[in-house]
């Protein structure tokens, strides 16, 4: 295996997402996993509940995306 298939690899791996993953959280002001940023943001957008601060949240959607990405 070569160095550039090595850095390929490395860099394929860094940026796949897991439910333990942690970042921060912009609309709520604090550090969330992706599990519970994925959870609140589908129940919100799901019942529709526009009073949540993960209504619409384009940064879930964002996480949703690179999350089913790396499934």
């Amino acid at each position: 295996m070569t160095l550039v298939e090595l850095q390929k690899i490395r860099r394929e791996r860094a940026d796949r997402v897991d439910l333990g993953s942690e970042f921060y959280c912009r609309p709520r002001r604090r550090k969330l996993t992706i599990e519970h940023c994925l959870r609140d943001y589908l129940n919100a957008n799901a019942f529709e509940d526009r009073r949540s601060a993960c209504w619409r949240c384009s940064l879930g959607c964002a996480n949703r995306q690179k999350y089913s990405e790396g499934a």
